[in-house]
């Protein structure tokens, strides 16, 4: 049950960060000019723009939020955070197309 909760957290949070639900925090990343490309974009207006990329960084940021209050099926190791934030990549990816696909 706990590993359901933590994939779906990981999905709002990947949600709030890709469509802009979370204004201070968007309008804070896309300022500074880190790491431009030759469109102008940075790092963050990329990784907002993919669901897996942004999936997998909100995975290891929920993994870290339940493990710092205790939650025990959080995991101890920084080999089940990795593992985590894969599986929730792959989750908020492919929940974020078929969510997609559903509102077509």
């Amino acid at each position: 049950m706990d590993l359901y909760l933590l994939l779906f957290a990981s999905y709002g949070l990947c949600f709030g960060l890709m469509n802009e639900k979370l204004p201070p925090l968007n309008r804070l990343l896309y300022a500074p000019p880190l790491f431009r490309n030759e469109e102008g974009q940075n790092f963050f207006e990329r990784m907002f723009e993919c669901a897996y990329c942004t999936g997998f960084h909100s995975g290891w940021l929920v993994w870290g939020a339940f493990w710092i209050t205790g939650v025990e099926s959080a995991g101890s190791s920084l080999g089940e955070m990795v593992l985590f934030a894969l599986a929730s990549s792959s989750f908020c990816y492919v929940l974020d197309t078929l969510l997609r696909w559903l509102e077509r």
